[in-house]
């Protein structure tokens, strides 16, 4: 019996790399809050990325970025509502998930505005007793994969051991390994 199960980074399972890659505007803030060329904002953003798992965990260090306001511009400015859309097949495979055996809980590197943003869209909001973020109100916010994080989202389900919790998302291999 599993104690707990996180799905996470919805939007990124959801939708298309193309997609994304037509949607996100993080480049774009680079340059031009950092003034870099393109090639250097996305070399940066991809560095940023592997280094500490979230490009704004970067900004934030290095470049005394607010990152409430990079979420404003950022994530939330994205044009969700013209990507994502309600999907039956996730609605019902999520609802078959066994809640007796099963805690359902979002565990995502995006702020929570974002990340209650993208399951509402999907109306699955209701599916999920809670959910675990990245807080960019925090001075110092952690983000997956550091081990800080997994703590918190246990902590915040109310998990007290990691033997029957279930992390599952687009970087799985990656994160497992901590």
């Amino acid at each position: 019996m599993c104690d707990i199960k996180y799905l996470h980074c919805l939007l990124w399972n959801l939708i298309s790399e193309s997609q994304v890659r037509h949607l996100t505007s993080t480049d774009e803030y680079f340059q031009n809050h950092l003034a870099l060329s393109q090639k250097d904002a996305n070399e940066l953003h991809y560095r940023y990325y592997q280094e500490y798992g979230l490009a704004i965990e970067g900004l934030v260090r290095h470049h005394k970025v607010d990152a409430l306001e990079y979420n404003t511009k950022v994530d939330d400015a994205l044009p969700l509502e013209d990507v994502i859309k309600p999907n039956p097949d996730i609605r019902k495979l999520l609802e078959d998930i066994d809640t007796s055996k099963v805690r359902m809980w979002l565990f995502t590197n995006a702020y929570i505005t974002h990340g209650k943003r993208v399951v509402k869209l999907l109306q699955i909001e209701d599916l999920f007793e809670g959910m675990t973020y990245c807080d960019y109100g925090m001075e110092r916010f952690v983000c997956k994969p550091h081990e800080e994080m997994y703590d918190k989202a246990m902590k915040e389900a109310g998990v007290k051991s990691n033997d029957n919790c279930y992390f599952v998302g687009k970087r799985l291999h990656i994160e497992l390994q901590l």
